[in-house]
């Protein structure tokens, strides 16, 4: 499923950068309880967000 794999990769990102998911989800102007759904495949998550979680990590979103 690919909300898992994204989310997979989200939390890879993030313990990379040494990031706890209320920081990250704060950095990107979300919130940890939407952010931790998000990592868990739970969410649907729009292109918006994706960017904005891609540009808190300084990653490109490929």
């Amino acid at each position: 499923m690919i909300r898992r794999a994204l989310g997979h990769r989200l939390r890879e990102l993030r313990a990379d950068a040494g990031r706890t998911q209320a920081l990250h989800a704060a950095q990107a102007g979300g919130d940890r309880a939407y952010y931790v759904n998000v990592e868990n495949g739970k969410n649907n998550i729009s292109l918006d967000k994706i960017l904005a979680l891609a540009d808190a990590l300084g990653v490109d979103v490929a």
